[in-house]
């Protein structure tokens, strides 16, 4: 019986999977014959093909230029194409972005591809709920991310950076026969990685993934540092995730999955099952040691770690606020899996940015040093210091807002909705007149360019393309912030930006990420200075955004691999 359904189980999710394409396919063609489609009239790039439409430009690696390009060549608002000739918006209007993001935003929801998706990798966790659930465990969340909890894991943000700069110390002291001033070229990326893994799991899961002095070989490492470029290299089929999720019960659908013939399917479901596993453990031991010695008690030094407090939080909650095991440990890995990869990515952004700016390197250095010397023989400045220096801070958020680690999401409209614009949209027809306001109709999917409105000249000037750190140094004059037109302004939750989005999905860790990735980077450049090397570094989009070197080879192809090479030099 059982080799029998190992047999025909993939056929007939071959058939039904074939049958629900051939369905939907037909109807998009009938439909865009029969009726006129209301954003018939919205500029856009042309159908790359009558299958796929732009999809393959947009959900592509080298898909960058292709999404920078968009607001560019076609303005705000942005007519794309989907499967079959399904239309899609790109919107980066702030103006329209108030009205999506924040007004209107029940009428803006998370597409079922992300949500299905989700339930299947990350279970009941903040991004695969909708509606009064995720308000329900949002109410939960968001308290223990406030700056009382962040400032007692100030500590604990520093020993990680101090382990990391002793491994990298090491690194330059080998390359260089024993000589512990000179110079090496490292991979930051990597080493981006492992210690925003390493800091993430020690503030949020108070567990150690990686010793960074040594090669990791933890399950839930790899899981987590593989999870994003292998759903983007299934981008397309991920789709149809909607309709399988109406496929009987949820038993039946793992069952569908663990006998889908495909092995990128079965390398996901692997790495889910290493992160539940992993999270359900931790949670297992945390309730244990909690039962024996309370959230206060000496023998854990008073759990400080996120999830601790949330534990805590959850256990005074009202019965019907309080959230469900499974909900924790989705909550457990969202966190650390939003955590690591946006914070590696920036951090590798920062060191590139800082390495091929080394003016602006030696000032921030010289802000830290100065600060430094105010300090006590622990040599560290602590929360308040830190968010006090004008040079980190700017930094920080030019490199955020210009090179944002997740360039865009996407949301489907749950009714008709009509949005206002700040610029009006000059429709294909010259004979028709700019369109001041936009009518989405109900099932459109929207592509929210963050990157986009990040960059916006309407905002941030003419020079809003350019890395301009000194934007920041005075308040006042800060375009987008203090000083924009009205309606002009984005409504991001972090310095008028759309980095860590806004309204009622906006990021709920974005101040431990800033003091995650401040911590990180001045810890480092008190003790290295960063500068390029002559390698041709290629940024890729893989959802969230991260380097590679392009190598020439001598047939004369180019082949690329991930990395950052950087030359460390110790101070």
């Amino acid at each position: 019986m059982h080799s029998t359904l190992l047999v025909v189980l993939p056929f007939s999710w071959l058939s039904v999977s074939g049958l629900l394409v051939l369905t939907y396919a037909i109807a998009r063609i009938a439909r865009s014959r029969l009726v006129k489609s209301p954003l018939h009239y919205i500029p856009g790039p042309p159908s790359n093909s009558w299958v796929t439409g732009n999809l393959m430009q947009l959900f592509n690696a080298k898909g960058l230029r292709f999404h920078h390009d968009l607001t560019i060549n076609y303005g705000d608002v942005v007519k794309i194409n989907g499967f079959f000739g399904d239309e899609q918006l790109y919107i980066s209007d702030p103006r329209a972005l108030q009205s999506i993001v924040v007004k209107d935003q029940d009428c803006f929801e998370e597409t079922s591809v992300f949500i299905e998706t989700n339930k299947v990798i990350f279970g009941q966790g903040l991004v695969a709920t909708i509606g009064d659930q995720h308000k329900r465990q949002r109410k939960l969340v968001q308290p223990v991310f406030a700056v009382p909890h962040l400032k007692k894991l100030v500590p604990k943000f520093y020993e990680v950076a101090h382990r990391l700069c002793d491994v990298i110390a090491g690194e330059v002291k080998t390359a260089n026969d024993a000589d512990p001033s000179g110079s090496a070229v490292l991979d930051m990326s990597m080493w981006m990685s492992r210690v925003a893994l390493e800091s993430v799991g020690q503030t949020i899961l108070g567990y150690s993934f990686d010793p960074l002095d040594s090669p990791s070989n933890n399950p839930y490492s790899k899981a987590i540092r593989e999870l994003i470029p292998t759903l983007f290299s299934v981008s397309l089929i991920r789709q149809f995730a909607p309709f399988i999720a109406r496929l009987g019960s949820p038993s039946f659908r793992r069952t569908i999955v663990e006998y889908t013939p495909n092995g990128t399917i079965q390398k996901i479901k692997n790495m889910s099952d290493v992160m539940y596993d992993t999270a359900r453990d931790i949670l297992q031991t945390k309730r244990r040691d909690i039962a024996k010695w309370g959230y206060e008690g000496s023998e854990n030094e008073g759990l400080k770690d996120v999830v601790s407090v949330l534990m805590k939080e959850n256990d005074r909650a009202a019965a019907a606020e309080k959230m469900t095991e499974d909900e924790i440990i989705g909550q457990m890995t969202v966190l650390i899996f939003g955590a690591q990869d946006t914070s590696a990515s920036a951090l590798s952004r920062l060191v590139y940015m800082l390495g091929q700016h080394p003016e602006v390197q030696d000032k921030l250095r010289e802000e830290l040093q100065t600060a430094l010397q105010h300090r006590n023989a622990d040599g560290e400045l602590d929360y308040d210091e830190l968010s006090s220096l004008p040079w980190l801070d700017a930094i920080i958020k030019e490199t955020l807002r210009l090179y944002p680690p997740v360039p865009f999401v996407r949301r489907v409209t749950t009714r008709a909705c009509t949005v206002p614009l700040l610029t009006p949209i000059r429709p294909t027809d010259a004979a028709q007149a700019p369109i001041s306001s936009l009518t989405i109709p109900e099932g459109t999917t929207l592509f929210v360019g963050i990157a986009a409105a990040n960059r916006s000249t309407h905002i941030w000037g003419s020079d809003a393309r350019e890395w301009r750190p000194e934007r920041w140094l005075k308040a006042d004059l800060i375009p987008g912030v203090q000083t924009a037109a009205e309606g002009a302004r984005l409504p991001g939750i972090y310095a008028g930006m759309m980095t860590f989005f806004g309204g009622g999905r906006s990021c709920v860790g974005f101040r431990f990420a800033q003091m995650e990735i401040k911590i990180i980077l001045a810890t480092l450049l008190t003790r290295f200075k960063f500068s390029s090397t002559s390698d041709h570094i290629v940024w890729n989009l893989s959802q969230i955004i991260s380097p590679s070197v392009r190598m020439p080879e001598t047939d004369g192809k180019n082949v690329e691999k991930q990395g950052l090479p950087t030359c460390v030099t110790a101070i």
